[in-house]
């Protein structure tokens, strides 16, 4: 595109039978804007210029072949406003597919300068019932309760999906359309598609169909925040719950586009990462300590976070044992063949983003975020690599920072 901050990338292959495209917008995670932002995806899919209502929609993307789907993502300290169409790799009807999806985009049932106030109400509430469902997830709950204190200081503790108190209050259809054109004219955008189409042919969809007017790019590209170690945060909180929920977060100051991270990858793997970790088999199987446990890296923040069930008066034993399996990492105490399991399980992994589209699809974007430059394979490679040495050096930079624990009202610690 000639278009700075429009970005085209493709993953060429014949291995599926459909082309997925997805249009995908950038916008730094702002608690004055996010709510807004939530409201586009399902707004925009109630209707637009040319395709009035949701039937209208619907036949159109039956007469293609395509499914559409739309979405808020949340990479790092970034909210993305995604579009997306799957088709079948058929040469018109790729073409078809994505003009239909840029005009969903470009073209937005506006009257008078203003959003169609039916719809932005509709698409509030499914917003407001989502929202309202994650936060009876106490699991969800417990986990971004515990993400948002630990970076209360980063753009990161930011809900991507919007706020309760900001979607209830009236919105002014007519800033919301302004909000909106503002939003394309400025934002990075970036077009991205997996099948059977090389990226001059997506290029010349984009040149064709996708023309934003007075287009006036903003880079916005946020740094990493290095972050220095600290007395460990504590924090109880009361739910109305009978199964306690205990989070812990580590921290690190390793990016992603490093050799290191490939390192945190294997040790978080053999931490708590799959059912043959030494968190699962040491308090979950052998002690029967807990309902479930795991844990998982937010690879463009530098944390590994533990997740529990645990009863509420086996709290202290958990946090305890999670902290020892931590030092047994740290130290190497661990055998050859669970660092082999681990990562099996984590080729295992990439291996299954090689058969699914949209997974690999979403690697390759988020890669890109990050600035790596690997493939899946390449990944995979330097999996097999990771040996005891890089494991015990990647696990040397994390710290404990956080003990979350949800307990019941009546249950005192």
């Amino acid at each position: 595109m000639k278009d700075k901050g429009i970005n085209i990338k493709t993953i060429h292959t014949d291995k599926f039978k459909t082309v997925c495209i997805a249009i995908l917008i950038k916008q730094p995670l702002d608690k004055n804007n996010v709510s807004k932002n939530a409201i586009f995806p399902k707004l925009f899919l109630m209707g637009n210029k040319n395709y009035k209502t949701i039937r209208d929609i619907n036949i159109k993307i039956e007469s293609i072949g395509a499914y559409i789907y739309s979405d808020i993502l949340k990479k790092g300290d970034y909210q993305i406003i995604e579009f997306m169409i799957e088709m079948p790799s058929i040469e018109n009807n790729i073409e078809e597919g994505f003009k239909f999806l840029s005009d969903i985009i470009l073209n937005p049932l506006v009257e008078d300068n203003a959003f169609c106030k039916h719809n932005v109400e509709k698409s509030k509430e499914v917003l407001i019932e989502s929202i309202k469902s994650d936060y009876n997830d106490k699991k969800l709950f417990a986990k971004n309760r515990t993400l948002e204190l630990m970076c209360e200081d980063e753009p990161f503790s930011i809900r991507a999906d919007g706020y309760l108190e900001e979607l209830e209050k009236p919105i002014d259809e007519k800033e919301l359309y302004k909000h909106y054109l503002e939003i394309l004219k400025t934002s990075q955008i970036d077009i991205m598609a997996i099948g059977n189409l090389k990226e001059q042919e997506l290029n010349n969809l984009a040149e064709k169909y996708f023309v934003i007017e007075n287009r006036n790019y903003i880079e916005k590209n946020l740094p990493f925040i290095k972050k220095e170690e600290n007395k460990p945060k504590f924090v109880d909180e009361n739910q109305n719950i009978t199964q306690g929920k205990l989070c812990m977060g580590f921290r690190c100051n390793i990016e992603a586009n490093t050799k290191e991270f490939v390192n945190l990858m294997v040790a978080n793997q053999l931490f708590g990462g799959f059912a043959g970790s030494l968190l699962f088999n040491n308090i979950r199987e052998k002690e029967s300590l807990c309902y479930y446990i795991n844990s998982f890296i937010f690879m463009f923040k530098g944390i590994v976070l533990v997740q529990s069930g645990v009863e509420f008066d086996s709290y202290e034993n958990v946090y305890k044992k999670v902290l020892e399996n931590f030092e047994y990492v740290k130290n190497g105490q661990f055998s050859d063949e669970d660092m082999i399991r681990a990562k099996n399980s984590l080729i295992k992994r990439y291996l299954g983003m090689l058969d699914n589209n949209t997974s690999c699809l979403d690697y390759y974007y988020t890669s890109y975020l990050a600035n790596i430059d690997r493939k899946i394979e390449d990944m995979i490679e330097q999996i097999k690599k990771v040996d005891k040495k890089g494991i015990i050096e990647a696990f040397e930079k994390l710290w404990f920072d956080i003990c979350y624990f949800m307990k019941g009202d009546k249950i005192d610690r």
